[in-house]
């Protein structure tokens, strides 16, 4: 346990905030005697207090007395902090722990605590014996830090101190004399007239009637020394000392504040002594004073005369010595017309708050005084009236006045308050009724003495910048052959400051390298030496431990030169191992990888290969022929099947069962025999009178259209069509007369045909015995009018003119027209129609061959680039490739979208393993640019080129308009050479990531990097495993998993076999420590893509009802990985922690202690390691806006219809929320051998998985807000307004603070087009403002129907 010390109460409270914004992970309690720390009187009361409590604040007093006691054992404690250990001299309490106690127990080898002491006034007198007494006493060595001393003596400034004589005080005689105030003399009587005899305290007394009591007595009557007749004695007496210090004004002000506050408010005073006491104020005699302060006090005027003429924008602390005056003087000053305007006024004072000590109301201090330094640190105040509580330790702005109101009480309090005031040009002023008083001339003095140091140390630092010039090392030079590029040692600083710049960009980190100088013992120095020295300088944690540090080659009389030796060695390192370039400058994108020229919309590439003529020269050789079965069905007439055996002269592609919709409502299913024969035509199997019923299924389909007489001249269709129910002939075609009865009794239905229009086919539907009126006829054919009348008439419907569609057909509104109730569609005689005499379901099927013909040529390219090009990969599913390949413009059966979504993901996960681990040295920055640029559409474009992928990729729509058959004489004819297309770049870089993912469904990863090795070869892929292996074995393995940390395996639900691997994924890169071995940076980078593998191959396996669609998967992983769920999932993932406080049940005088057991709940950020004031006041205030914002998002989250966008953006949370949860994830990885499945139940556990369900089982709308309006809106132009403004500060009474710091808040207008659709107010940030405008926007365009319903 770690015990921290500070003298005061306001001090170890603020020590102790920011202590636990600091370490979340661990339970930080705050004691102070207002906890009633006396009644803590048994061991078991301390033991349940510290019951899981890693470090404990208090100030000395506590900490001693619990020692003293044996409650707290010093062997218990493993560090002791002491701030403002100065004061630990003579009988401090802190000495005394010391000397009492810890000296005891190590003197006889008992274990101690270590001991660290924080100060900034080690010696507050001008003995240096004092400065050894301290050591000696802490058992510590005195050492100044050094990381950032340049930094401070640059930011550190001398005040200029002036005295002010103000002169005689006012006059304080007798009662009777006119100068007192009617206030004053009122009051006076009022005590004097108090009738002891009724003192709720003697009465008492005389009750009791015991020896103890009777002497009690005696002494508080001869004494006057009740509770109320002392505290009339101090009011009076503090009103003379207002009146003397302040003025008549303020005695009164003071006085009728004290009466109305205590007449109007609560007391912790008996009743009896509160009534008592009531009683006498009321004779006091004391009106409100003016607003305008008058008769002041010669101080206070100089007081003014100071403020007014200050002509700077004042920061400034006015301090005084008692705490009514502070009251007093704040309110003052806030309402003086020379003050108000320009000054905020705020005040502070001390703790002075004891168990079983009665509040002294005459203080005025009242509670809203604590917030007065949080506005004075904000800036909402500017001037602070303030006691001693802030000459040490509190964290104040730094400030340019300082004003000593009254006499510092010690030299001590002198430097302190002068320590105040150091921005530039700053001045410290002491009001002094004489000038020539000896304490005034003794700190005259002191300031004459602190100048002439500080130009003895600008002479000596004038001294040592002309030897460090005269000092010419004869130093070695950085040079590079193949560029000429050079680094000399003077350079050297500024070129690591720029190189260690450029690492990164994130937040709350500070990228600087630091200097440690160090005799040649390695001993540090912290000031001037004769001696020679060197230096180490400190880079940044993204940098791999190896290169963190370097020392200086040679030792060196100047500090400089030893920095600048330092930062050569580091830079000379840098350029050893790669990470600066052949120019000595860091590394560029072009260093990283291979440089590619910027990729356009669209590229002019090869036109896809064309297997047809390759089909056709087969036909022309004879080859051997390869057959199978096809399979044709009407999904919706199970009577209407057919049965062909599909011939090629090359082997046929194995092809999926095959949806060919006829029309919106209708489709067929064509499925083919997996088994394939191949024939040779030299064995004498096949002949060439084998039927081909190809051209007369064209014929039967489309003859009426073309004329399909080729075939009788030799002709030939690429494929042939036998079929394997009955013979077909083109003779077929209307070859029998209509009758009734054959259209009746026909088991299969045929089709009619019109003899006079080349024999068009059309659905038969009725038989009319006569022509029906032209107004029952839905279309009349030409000549109809002359038509005989008396004749029978066939009802017809049209045959349609395009079917075989791959994807469902729109629905086609029904527009009503007067047609719509004709009776008949179309007629024509009876004699003028034919019958076919085969079934009709063939002349279906021959509608179907160019959807058939379209289907075989996607295969047999997809065969050929399986075949040719990515044999390697080991791809078995030819399916996976044709879907790979087609894009979603070619209107096939399906396309790469689902699959390139996949792809995407392992790529990059691919990517990033083989980046860490081939780049051990790499900062997470490099990794990224390499990965970007691996991934990146350009190169990926450039691959598929370069690879030959333009040629395979299906992208020309497949439509019916105006089809015709080509046959193998028009195949075999002379093809024009390099044809070429156009397509859009994104296609190809797609594509190449589809292939990707049909090699992992087909194979896993060690598919996909075959894939990947093709079209990248320059990355040189090696397992992921070996990856894996890699990264594991260069983790440390003898770490240790700090105490902190332990919780965090049961949380996660892994137990760590490397235990460094979680460390550094907890180890935020501002944590830049001696024993720092990494930083969460390059995890972070693998977990990120750990984590998208995980969630994509999880949307990717959803099959119920049906795979999800390409676009909805983009949403749902949107949605599901984005900073802000992700922040807000890891401040819901907590594990529990018992907690125990104290309350005080100090009733009856007994000191009786209740404990309070609650569970304390501790998120995985909480055990984060950094070193950031500013992130941890990040953290604080993102645990305020979860705790308000938690309850409805969550009820979003659970129940709502809508993704809560806007609600999450106004948590405004930081990266490093999203970033612990993948380091830790992608530790998790390496850990567990790769393991995914590992993996996937830790994103399950911190709520990812879960969510993902939800979102899918209600149909949760997950479209962002913007992105939906935009669609919305369709073409018109989108625009968001944003507008800030600062909200001013409200006072307790709901006045508004002038001048305050305020809060920053946004609004938002909607302009759809020119108009104004919607405006929010209210906004935490310009996102959210955006995302609620957005919102409202959809709302209102969903309510008017549209963006034309505005």
């Amino acid at each position: 346990m770690v015990w921290f010390l500070a003298p005061t109460v306001p001090l170890a409270t603020q020590q102790f905030e920011v202590l636990q914004a600091q370490i979340p992970a661990v339970q930080t309690k705050l004691i102070c005697g207002a906890d009633n720390v006396q009644a803590w009187s048994e061991t078991r009361v301390w033991d349940a207090i510290l019951l899981n409590v890693r470090i404990v604040v208090s100030t000395f007093q506590i900490l001693f007395d619990a020692v003293s006691h044996a409650f707290v054992r010093l062997d218990s404690l493993s560090l002791i902090v002491i701030d403002e250990a100065h004061n630990c001299v003579k009988n401090n309490s802190g000495a005394r722990l010391m000397c009492e106690f810890y000296w005891p127990a190590k003197n006889g080898g008992r274990h101690v605590p270590h001991i660290l002491g924080l100060t900034a006034s080690p010696l507050m007198r001008s003995n240096l014996d004092d400065l050894e007494n301290l050591e000696a006493t802490l058992d510590a060595v005195c050492k100044s830090p050094s990381k950032h001393r340049d930094e401070l003596i640059a930011q550190v400034n001398r005040p200029e101190m002036l005295t002010v004589e103000y002169g005689s005080l006012m006059d304080q005689t007798a009662n009777e004399d006119p100068t007192w105030t009617p206030s004053m003399a009122s009051l006076k009587r009022a005590y004097r007239q108090l009738d002891i005899r009724k003192d709720p305290e003697i009465l008492r007394l005389r009750a009791q009637n015991t020896p103890r009591s009777k002497d009690a007595l005696r002494k508080a009557i001869s004494k006057m020394g009740t509770y109320a007749q002392r505290q009339m004695r101090s009011f009076y007496a503090r009103a003379q000392e207002m009146y003397t210090a302040v003025g008549p004004w303020a005695a009164d002000y003071y006085i009728h504040r004290v009466i109305s506050e205590f007449l109007g408010g609560s007391s912790d005073l008996d009743d009896e002594e509160r009534l008592y006491l009531a009683a006498a104020f009321q004779k006091v005699e004391a009106p409100p004073v003016s607003e305008e302060p008058d008769q002041l006090s010669g101080q206070v005027r100089a007081l003014i005369k100071i403020l007014d003429s200050y002509q700077q924008d004042s920061v400034g602390i006015i301090f005084v010595k008692e705490r009514a005056t502070v009251a007093v003087l704040s309110h003052l000053l806030s309402i003086h017309p020379l003050t108000r305007d320009r000054y905020r006024v705020g005040s502070m004072v001390g703790s002075s708050t004891m168990p079983g000590r009665k509040r002294d109301f005459l203080d005025l201090s009242r509670k809203e005084n604590l917030f007065s330094l949080q506005a004075f640190r904000t800036g909402k105040t500017n001037l602070l009236v303030a006691t001693s509580v802030l000459e040490e330790g509190i964290d104040v702005p730094v400030c340019n006045l300082v004003i000593c109101f009254d006499k510092p009480s010690s030299l001590k309090a002198f430097i302190q308050r002068r320590g105040r005031a150091r921005m530039g040009a700053s001045r410290l002023y002491l009001l002094v009724q004489d000038a020539s008083d000896q304490v005034v001339s003794a700190w005259q003095d002191l300031e004459r003495q602190m100048k002439e140091k500080y130009e003895d140390d600008m002479r000596e630092k004038k001294v040592l910048e002309e030897l460090e010039d005269s000092e010419i090392p004869d130093y070695p030079v950085l040079e590079v052959e193949s560029t000429g590029a050079r680094l000399t040692i003077r350079d050297a600083k500024q070129h690591l400051e720029h190189f260690c710049a450029t690492l990164s960009s994130r937040k709350f980190v500070d990228w600087s390298p630091y200097y440690t100088i160090q005799d040649l013992e390695g001993k540090l120095v912290e000031g001037p030496s004769p001696e020679l020295l060197k230096a180490t300088v400190h880079l940044p944690a993204s940098l791999a431990p190896e290169l963190r540090r370097a020392e200086s080659l040679r030792a060196w009389v100047s500090e400089r030169n030893a920095c600048m030796d330092a930062a050569f060695q580091a830079y000379a390192r840098l350029y050893r191992v790669g990470l600066v370039n052949e120019n000595l400058l860091p590394m560029r994108e072009s260093d990283l990888v291979k440089e590619i020229e910027p990729r356009a919309g669209t590229a002019l590439v090869r036109e896809q290969f064309d297997p047809w003529p390759m089909v056709a020269q087969a036909w022309r050789d004879n080859a051997d022929l390869c057959r199978r079965r096809l399979a044709f069905s009407n999904q919706d007439n199970d009577s209407m099947r057919a049965a062909f055996e599909l011939v090629l002269p090359v082997p046929i592609p194995d092809m999926e069962p095959l949806t060919l919709f006829w029309d919106a409502q209708h489709s067929w299913l064509v499925t083919m025999d997996s088994n394939m024969k191949q024939v040779s035509r030299s064995s004498g199997a096949t002949n060439g009178d084998e039927p081909d019923h190809t051209s007369a299924l064209l014929a039967l389909a489309f003859g009426y259209r073309h004329r399909y007489q080729k075939s009788s001249a030799g002709e030939q269709y690429p494929i042939r069509l036998i079929s394997l129910d009955q013979n077909i002939s083109t003779l077929d075609m209307g070859a029998k007369d209509f009758s009734v009865e054959l259209m009746c009794n026909t088991a299969l239905p045929r089709l009619i045909r019109d003899s006079l229009d080349l024999n068009h086919p059309y659905y038969y539907t009725d038989w009319l015995p006569s022509k029906p009126p032209a107004e029952l006829v839905g279309r009349t054919y030409h000549g109809f009018e002359e038509a005989p009348e008396d004749v029978p008439y066939v009802v017809i419907n049209n045959w349609p003119k395009k079917v075989g569609f791959f994807r469902r057909p729109a629905v086609l509104k029904q527009i009503s027209s007067p047609r719509s109730s004709k009776l008949y569609p179309r007629v024509l005689p009876a004699g003028q129609v034919k019958v076919d005499s085969i079934p009709s379901v063939f002349t279906h099927v021959g509608m179907l061959v160019p959807a058939i013909t379209r289907a075989l040529e996607v295969h047999l390219v997809a065969a050929d680039l399986l075949e040719s090009r990515l044999d390697t990969t080991g791809i078995t599913d030819l399916s996976l490739v044709v879907t790979a390949i087609t894009s979603k413009t070619a209107q096939g059966p399906g396309n790469y979208e689902r699959i390139e979504f996949l792809g995407d993901s392992i790529l990059k996960f691919c990517t990033t393993v083989n980046a860490l681990a081939k780049n051990l040295l790499w900062p997470e920055g490099y990794l990224s640019v390499f990965k970007d640029n691996t991934v990146s559409n350009s190169r990926l474009f450039h691959s598929a080129v370069e690879f030959g992928l333009d040629r395979y990729i299906i992208y020309q729509p497949f439509t019916l308009h105006k089809w015709r058959p080509i046959y193998i004489s028009d195949l075999l004819q002379d093809q024009p050479a390099a044809a070429t297309r156009r397509l859009p770049t994104k296609t190809l870089a797609d594509v190449v990531e589809s292939l990707i993912g049909a090699s992992f469904v087909s194979g896993g990863t060690p598919k996909a990097l075959a894939c990947m090795s093709l079209f990248l070869p320059e990355v040189k892929w090696q397992s992921i495993e070996a990856c894996r292996k890699i990264l594991y074995e260069q983790s440390p393995s003898n770490t240790t998993l700090p105490l902190t940390m332990r919780p965090v395996e049961s949380l996660i639900g892994h137990t760590f076999s490397n235990k460094s691997l979680l460390v550094e994924a907890l180890t935020h890169a501002s944590y830049n420590s001696h024993d720092t071995a990494a930083c969460l940076e390059r995890l972070e980078f693998l977990g990120d893509a750990v984590l998208d593998y995980v969630v994509v191959t999880k949307l990717f396996s959803i099959n119920e009802p049906a795979p999800l669609a390409d676009s909805d998967m983009h949403l749902l992983r949107t949605a599901l990985v984005n900073g802000d769920i992700l922040a807000f999932l890891v401040m819901e993932w907590t594990t529990e922690q018992e907690r125990v406080d104290v309350i005080d049940s100090n009733t009856d005088d007994t000191n009786e202690i209740d404990f309070i057991r609650s569970t304390i709940k501790t998120p995985l950020w909480f055990f984060m390691r950094h070193a950031s004031a500013d992130m941890g006041v990040q953290q604080r205030a993102m645990s305020k806006r979860h705790a308000a914002m938690r309850a409805p998002v969550l009820a979003a989250m659970h129940t709502g219809t809508h993704y809560p966008w806007a609600l999450l953006a106004r948590l405004q949370a930081q990266k490093f929320y999203s970033d612990v949860f993948e380091s830790v994830l992608g530790a998790v990885w390496v850990d567990s051998g790769g393991d995914m499945a590992e993996c996937e139940k830790l994103v399950e556990r911190v709520g990812i998985l879960p969510y993902l369900r939800r979102l899918r089982r209600d149909g949760v709308h997950v479209l962002h807000p913007k992105e939906e309006l935009g669609r919305l809106a369709g073409s018109e132009k989108v625009e968001y307004l944003v507008d800030m403004v600062v909200v001013r500060d409200v006072d307790g009474d709901g006045g508004v603070v002038e001048g305050g710091g305020g809060e920053r808040e946004f609004s938002c207008r909607v302009m759809v087009g020119e108009r104004c659709v919607a405006e929010v107010g209210g906004g935490v940030s310009r996102e959210e403002a955006r995302t609620r405008a957005a919102e409202e926007a959809c709302r209102v365009l969903k309510a008017a129907g549209g963006k034309g319903g505005l």
